[in-house]
């Protein structure tokens, strides 16, 4: 008989100085979730993160500014990660400016801790989906430059060893294969060289 794999326990920092949300947030996520609660200056939030990850940061605040935004996104700048962002009030109108700072969610007024659990599911996999997003980009970028590498190479073996295309491509990959190394490294290495040559 079938039986799912047991989801993983997230690791939440939820970041609030307000002793009754923590109090809130805590009653509600039970044995769900892993939970430290800190103040929410981000020197402190900068200590945490220094010492591992959480799976999800979570900032329950009255208002944000964009500084803050931009600070809060900085400490994440080298290890992303999914973040929600819940205010009561948005004063400043920063929704905006927080998803093009990277905040996975912004969420305002109307703040239930029984809502918590379900908004921090839906952040986790909309930074899944976006991660995924990213890196499909960045291996299609990664391609993309691949292919005007050997491009070049190739152009550059038709013109100096009077090649057919193919042929070329066919000595390229003959190199790369004697050399047990990728196609692109074996074409940038004969560029740099045809470089270096009068």
């Amino acid at each position: 008989m079938y039986s799912a794999k047991p989801e993983p326990i997230p690791n939440v920092l939820l970041v609030s100085s307000d002793p009754s949300v923590i109090d809130g947030v805590r009653g509600t996520f039970g044995s769900d979730y892993q939970m430290l609660a800190v103040d929410d200056s981000t020197p402190t939030i900068a200590a945490i993160l220094e010492k591992g990850s959480p799976d999800i940061v979570v900032v329950i605040r009255e208002s944000v500014d964009e500084d803050y935004l931009e600070a809060l996104s900085g400490l994440m700048a080298d290890s992303p990660l999914p973040v929600l962002v819940f205010v009561f009030t948005d004063p400043y109108r920063t929704a905006r400016a927080a998803i093009r700072l990277g905040i996975t969610s912004f969420v305002v007024d109307a703040f239930e801790a029984a809502r918590m659990p379900t908004l921090i599911d839906v952040t986790l996999e909309r930074f899944e989906q976006a991660q995924s997003l990213r890196n499909e980009l960045v291996k299609s970028q990664e391609e993309l430059a691949a292919r005007k590498v050997i491009d070049r190479a190739k152009g550059l073996l038709m013109d100096r060893k009077n090649m057919s295309e193919e042929e070329a491509y066919r000595a390229l990959r003959e190199l790369a294969m004697r050399q047990a190394k990728p196609i692109r490294e074996v074409a940038e290495t004969l560029l740099t060289y045809s470089e270096l040559l009068p």
